[in-house]
């Protein structure tokens, strides 16, 4: 019976090493090396092409910190972009904490660098075929301590297997904040009692367990490797300058776009893989524009109606990507329904959206780039860094423009209860909650946090981060906007200019109220009180005193 290869995919830093280890992994006849690269970007975007694997396998180098730092930072990457798909690291003489730390990653087996080749296809065939491998050097504790690690090894499986779960709650990111407060205590507890009883143990019998030898699969016709994890493929550009910057883009996104802000967005309704694609969707649309039919140099004149196009097309074609291929009449209807959302749509977002005419300059290919009032260069890091912020605020907030229109007509449709929505949405009572969360939402901003930005000559922008969407703020003289300000908005100006003038003086006079009521607490009543508590403890000795002698 012919029996699929292993095919493993090979990562480290030190090009020598990579080719030593695919040169010995080759003449094992069940293995297949379809791709090996250094410690880096195009590393990961080798990965999004489409591969197919059983096994990837990461050495980590201890030549520097830093270098082991971005080894260990790159499993984490890759654990967060493919969650299934099986890692096997190649380490230098970690320390079992360290050990058990990246074994609570969800790596499923580990070598040092220095073992022998049988030892880590030992390994590789443990992983292949679906156990773990953790190879451990003996400690040789003594008596007392195993002894007391057979008595108490069923309790401390139990604190691993809680710690586990927990972790596994913890990253659900429909947590609400008093269930985030509740596990994240009980994990403190925990820790603090595998750490007690780690001092009376060996760590080793503790927190890793030796899986037992593999037999050679070669031996038994009826194994097969476990179904390999298929990379699903990401979007690919066209060369060009900007296909890095782009590239990095659909890299953030991939590493996932949970809502760390304090502002509900639209896109939150959505299941993690569609809130991708539809991120997806936007930036291959504005790729292919710029590659294919560059903006001309008068940006401030067509920017406005670039914005609308690229809107209405992702808008029609996430539509039909979820809900399938459109008929005439259903296309005509989406238009007209397009058109009436379009003022709404500009009012609320796109006349919020920063740096779009410095953006789609630079991506037409503009030379420089005005960062704090100083020009840089395309190619500084301080150009490339504003870029990719600019760019994440855009693909957002457009997200967020085509997220509106479903939500404004087509939020109860059923196919997009259990195609888009998150379990937790699917209810008519959630979905009228959240979509008054974001109509107090746009109240707020446009009454409160937009003139406060506008105040304090500051922009926000929505960030992609760590697989995270945060909020960061960037200077910009506001001035002009400033003084058109009119009504309730003009008001919050005045109303913060207000606390901030009285604000050192309220401070000053809570400071010398708060001194004089220590006085009176400390110096007036506290002494008459031990004046008078004295008084007190004198009479009841007196009384003791004469206790004897009213016997007598």
């Amino acid at each position: 019976m012919t029996k699929d290869k292993i095919k493993l995919f090979i990562v480290d830093r030190d090009s020598i090493f990579r080719l030593g280890l695919c040169t010995a992994i080759a003449q094992y006849a069940d293995f297949e090396i379809v791709g090996e690269g250094n410690i880096s970007n195009d590393t990961l975007r080798e990965l999004t092409q489409g591969l197919i694997l059983n096994v990837l396998v990461l050495g980590v180098s201890s030549h520097t910190s830093a270098s082991e730092i971005s080894s260990l930072k790159f499993c984490q990457q890759l654990r967060l972009l493919y969650p299934q798909l099986p890692l096997f690291l190649l380490t230098p003489n970690f320390s079992l904490r360290k050990l058990t730390k990246i074994q609570s990653w969800g790596v499923r087996g580990y070598c040092e660098r220095n073992s022998s080749i049988t030892t880590i296809i030992e390994g590789l065939y443990s992983v292949a075929y679906g156990d773990t491998y953790w190879q451990v050097e003996n400690l040789r504790p003594q008596l007392w301590q195993n002894v007391l690690a057979r008595i108490s090894k069923p309790g401390r499986l139990q604190i691993e297997e809680s710690l586990r779960e927990i972790e596994t709650q913890l990253n659900n990111p429909d947590l609400s904040d008093w269930e985030k407060v509740f596990l994240v205590g009980r994990k403190r507890e925990l820790l603090a009692a595998r750490w007690i009883s780690n001092r009376f143990v060996t760590a080793e019998i503790d927190l890793i367990e030796n899986s037992s030898p593999v037999d050679n699969p070669s031996d038994a016709g009826e194994l097969a490797p476990v179904t390999p994890t298929e990379l699903a493929p990401l979007p690919v550009f066209e060369d060009s300058v900007n296909k890095t910057i782009f590239e990095q883009a659909v890299m953030n996104i991939q590493l996932g776009l949970f809502n760390k802000t304090k502002v509900p967005l639209e896109i939150d309704i959505l299941q993690p893989q569609v809130q991708k694609d539809l991120c997806y969707l936007i930036l291959k649309r504005l790729s292919d524009t710029v590659n294919n039919a560059p903006l001309s140099n008068n940006l401030e004149d067509n920017y406005h109606d670039y914005l609308t196009t690229l809107w209405q097309w992702s808008t029609g074609s996430f539509l039909s990507q979820y809900y399938g291929q459109l008929t005439v009449e259903e296309e005509q209807k989406l238009i007209t329904l397009v058109e009436q959302e379009l003022n709404p749509v500009k009012s609320q977002i796109f006349n919020y959206i920063y740096g779009i005419p410095e953006l789609f300059a630079y991506l037409s290919g503009k030379p420089g780039l005005k960062v704090d009032n100083v020009i840089y260069q395309s190619d500084a890091p301080e150009a490339i860094a504003r870029i990719e912020f600019l760019l994440h605020n855009f693909i957002i907030h457009l997200a967020n423009a085509v997220m509106q229109v479903i939500l404004n007509n087509f939020y109860d449709w059923e196919i997009f209860k259990y195609q888009l929505y998150r379990s937790n949405y699917k209810s008519d009572r959630e979905l009228a909650r959240f979509r008054n969360q974001l109509s107090w939402r746009y109240r707020q901003e446009i009454y409160f946090t937009h003139p406060q930005d506008i105040f304090e000559s500051r922009h926000r922008l929505f960030v992609f981060n760590d697989g995270k969407i945060r909020t960061m703020f960037i200077y910009a003289p506001r001035k002009e906007e400033l003084e058109q300000l009119t009504g309730i908005s003009w008001l919050v100006t005045i109303v913060i200019e207000i606390r901030d003038a009285i604000a050192p003086l309220v401070r000053r006079f809570v400071a010398l109220a708060g001194n004089a009521v220590v006085f009176v607490l400390t110096q007036v009543i506290g002494k008459s009180l031990g004046l008078i508590g004295k008084g007190i403890i004198q009479g009841i000795g007196s009384t003791i005193k004469d206790i004897p002698n009213s016997k007598k």
